[in-house]
Parts: structure tokens; C-alpha cells; sequence
């Protein structure tokens, strides 16, 4: 019976590694083919680690990605982050604590939304934006994108649901209205759905594609994105190295933000999602 014991116990583990070797043996590649030189690269058979790291590729990706794209996409991200942020976490605190008439009625309202996909909405939406005259400008990039708010409103509501209605009236005794009862009990106990929600929104702004294209035409507001799918132009000229380290180079920024608050993204949605 023990070793049968032992077996049981090790294949937890082994299926976990197993995973994640799967998962991230593309992601090593990408690193290892980032700082190949160009006959290692496409050498056959393929060796597994840069028999000579080639750190020139960096400036090469970044000439061809150019400082200014990088640049966009770090102002795109964290204001379709912060804005968002801020709409869903107001909204989703009012819906689920303050009584006011109508409030399922909106709150169904968000939840059907989520079934509606973007790219349902998305000539209606260019239209809007090209009446206002806000293509080529960071209005028309930024808040089409930051109006997206039902996923977080929800995900918001269902945390402070579960918030004890003792709190906020032990708070309005001692004569706090709703914004004093927000900014300093609420949004301090709100942390891991905050950084669970930020990180989910700033993964999708970093790597949204299709609205960038359509709302700007421009280099000067080129996203990330979009200076990639530009190389795939270029792809005669560009060795498969510096390639693979400008996709590295777009792909990094937001794979450390999401070890940095991997605890909070799992914590706070899972908890932020359950009744």
C-alpha cells in the first residue's frame, strides 16, 4: 500500500510540471530564438540554448518597433487601465450597496452587454468617433476602449456584495456619507479585486489590436500591435531572430505585471466572482 501511496502523491506534482513545461516551452523558445545569432537561428537541428547570446538584437527589434510605439502603448494600457478602473469600481460599489430605483434593471442592463461582441459594435462606434473628429487622437484611441466598462462592473459588484452592510453603517453613524464610506473603508478592503481587475484590463489594452487599427492611421500613434503586425511587411528583410526579440521585447512588460500580481489576480477574482 505505500508505494501505491507515494505514486499517488507524486502524480499531482508530476501532472502540474508536466503543464507547465507545455505551457511554457513556447515562451522559452521565444527567449532562446531572441538571443540567437542569425545561423543559429535557422541552424537544423535545432539547439535548445544561443550557443552565443547576441545582445545587438535588442537595439535591432527596438529600431524596426521604434521608441515611440513602446511609448503609446505604455500611455494606451494604463489610461484604458486607470479610467476603467475607476468607472467600474464607482459603478459596481453603487449597484451592489446604495438602494436606488431601477438598480437590477441596470445592472441587467451591464450583464447583456457582455454578450455583445466589440466587433459587433465596432463600424457604429468608428462612426461616432469619425463625427467627433477624434481619429488620429488620443480621445478617439483611448475612450471607446475605456467606456467597455460591463465585465469590470460586475466583477466589482459581486465582490462588495459580500461586503458586510454593518461596516458602511457603523460608518454612517459616525456621520460618513457614501464618497467618505467609499475612499476610506471601501476602497482600502478592495485591493486584490483591484489588482485582479487591473491586471486583466491592462493584459487586453497591451495587446488590443483591432481598435488601434481602425481608430488611428498614423505612426505617431502606433501601439505595439500594430508595429508588429507592420513587420510581418518587412519579413524578407528581417532575420528570424530580431523578429522573434521584438516579439519578446512586446510580450515581457505585461508577463511581469501578471507575476507580480498573480496573487491578487487569483484571490481577488475568484473571490470577486462567487456569490
Amino acid at each position: 500500500m505505500r508505494p501505491k501511496r507515494v505514486l499517488r502523491g507524486l502524480a499531482r506534482p508530476a501532472a502540474i510540471c508536466a503543464v507547465g513545461a507545455l505551457v511554457g516551452l513556447p515562451f522559452y523558445w521565444l527567449i532562446v530564438s531572441a538571443l540567437k545569432t542569425p545561423v543559429d537561428v535557422v541552424a537544423y537541428p535545432p539547439t535548445w540554448y544561443p550557443k552565443e547570446i547576441r545582445l545587438q538584437n535588442i537595439p535591432d527589434a527596438m529600431a524596426l518597433l521604434t521608441v515611440r510605439a513602446f511609448i503609446n502603448s505604455l500611455i494606451f494600457a494604463i489610461s484604458v487601465t486607470g479610467l476603467q478602473l475607476v468607472l467600474s469600481i464607482t459603478c459596481g460599489f453603487a449597484i451592489a450597496k446604495m438602494p436606488f430605483a431601477g438598480r437590477g434593471a441596470l445592472l441587467w442592463m451591464f450583464i447583456v452587454t457582455l454578450f455583445v461582441p466589440f466587433h459587433v459594435l465596432l463600424i457604429p462606434t468608428f462612426l461616432i468617433v469619425r463625427d467627433l473628429d477624434w481619429i488620429d487622437a488620443w480621445p478617439g484611441l483611448v475612450l471607446p476602449v475605456v467606456a467597455q466598462t460591463s465585465f469590470g462592473v460586475f466583477v466589482f459588484r459581486q465582490f462588495y456584495v459580500d461586503l458586510s452592510d454593518e461596516i458602511l453603517d457603523a460608518a454612517r453613524m459616525d456621520g460618513a456619507n457614501w464618497g467618505q464610506m467609499f475612499a476610506w473603508i471601501v476602497a482600502p478592503m478592495s485591493t486584490p479585486a483591484i489588482a485582479a481587475y487591473s491586471s486583466v484590463t491592462l493584459l487586453t489594452a497591451w495587446n488590443m489590436y483591432i481598435w488601434p487599427l481602425v481608430s488611428t492611421t498614423t505612426i505617431d500613434l502606433r501601439v505595439l500591435p500594430i508595429a508588429l503586425a507592420a513587420l510581418v511587411t518587412q519579413r524578407a528583410q528581417i532575420t528570424p531572430n530580431i523578429a522573434m526579440m521584438a516579439v519578446l521585447i512586446s510580450t515581457a512588460p505585461i508577463v511581469l505585471v501578471f507575476i507580480a500580481l498573480q496573487r491578487y489576480f487569483v484571490n481577488g477574482l475568484v473571490g470577486g466572482l462567487k456569490e
